[in-house]
């Protein structure tokens, strides 16, 4: 109000009874209108807010996964994850998620080295130890949203686990299997349309190699993993015989429903009459094919009389076998028959 300027007293009006009841009503429909304003900008600002509980609870859907166990029902995708088996770390890792927990062989005294395929892209993580015997101590001791774990190898664990968490398990037995797999996690992380992206880049790659390897088309190829004294021959179904065979070459060995690898005597395996071998073998370490040379089984295998018996990377063809060791196994099988 300028200070120039004065005003007269206005005289008292009269109030009556209808005129306090006409105030009252007004002042109850402004309170009202105030009191929802107030509401909805309360809500808002709940729903709204960075890492508010109740925006993750309203947003986002739950997911229901189908399991090997069965369906394994998610509030919403998990974030916290903890994982038991290298395969599904690689897939994970290809979808862009990191899990805090991880069954990585690395307790002390192992002598297990981290696979070549890790490198550079694990971030901070627990160590659970063994990846057939994780510590259940540790992994129940901090909030996890889902466990992911082998069927071969966890499903003895499944109640345990359970406990702890909700817990998927898929198998890894079969090359069939693969792409469903990322497909699972995917959906069972929020990252489904991460994972049809990563599948495709998968098939991408694994047509480009097969590009490469036409003058090889049709050879018969075994993977093996010989030990000191025994030999293992990846089964047909396996991941690794799956990948070869999509790269137009015929898998040596037999199928075994429900076996990654398959112990196989010198018989049986001249018996496969393979053109090309793959030996996923730890450098300097002695294995029992040093022992067959000069066997006349031995001898009698093509890959052994043409020199197509190639070393291959064990921690990408044995122990990864996920999205970050296929394309690697495309490359270094491209770069075998390069070399003759």
């Amino acid at each position: 109000m300028n200070a120039g300027l004065s005003r007269r007293p206005r005289p008292l009006a009269k109030v009556t009874k209808l005129t306090r009841l006409t105030r009252v009503t007004k002042l109850t429909r402004v309170a009202t209108t105030v009191a929802a304003a107030v509401s909805v900008i309360a809500v808002a600002a709940c729903g709204s807010g960075p890492g508010s509980d109740a925006a993750a609870g309203d947003t986002a859907e739950a997911v229901t996964i189908q399991a090997a166990t069965g369906e394994v029902k998610l509030p919403k995708p998990a974030v916290r994850v903890a994982v038991m088996q290298w395969q599904f770390l690689e897939d994970l890792l290809a979808l862009g998620v990191q899990p805090v927990m991880i069954a990585d062989e690395q307790q002390p005294g192992s002598g297990n080295p981290m696979p070549p395929q890790f490198e550079g892209k694990l971030g901070k993580y627990t160590s659970l130890g063994s990846r057939i015997s994780p510590n259940l101590e540790i992994l129940s001791a901090e909030p996890i949203d889902l466990i992911v774990a082998d069927k071969s190898e966890h499903l003895k664990d499944y109640e345990q686990f359970s406990q702890i968490a909700p817990t998927l398990i898929l198998d890894t037995s079969s090359w069939a299997d693969f792409y469903p797999n990322l497909q699972k996690l995917g959906q069972a992380v929020g990252k489904a349309d991460k994972a049809a992206e990563t599948e495709k880049s998968l098939k991408d790659s694994i047509a480009a190699g097969k590009s490469k390897l036409t003058a090889e088309a049709g050879k018969r190829a075994l993977i093996g993993v010989p030990t000191p004294d025994k030999f293992f021959a990846f089964t047909a179904n396996s991941l690794q015989a799956g990948v070869l065979s999509e790269l137009g070459l015929t898998c040596a060995y037999k199928e075994v429903a429900g076996k990654l690898s398959d112990q196989t005597p010198l018989e049986s395996l001249a018996q496969t009459k393979a053109d090309a071998m793959f030996l996923t073998v730890d450098p300097g370490s002695p294995v029992v094919t040093d022992t067959w040379k000069g066997n006349s089984l031995w001898d009698s295998i093509p890959a052994v009389q043409t020199n197509q018996v190639h070393t291959v990377d064990r921690g990408v063809w044995s122990v990864g076998r996920g999205a970050l060791s296929v394309p690697m196994m495309v490359q270094q099988t491209v770069d075998t028959f390069a070399k003759g």
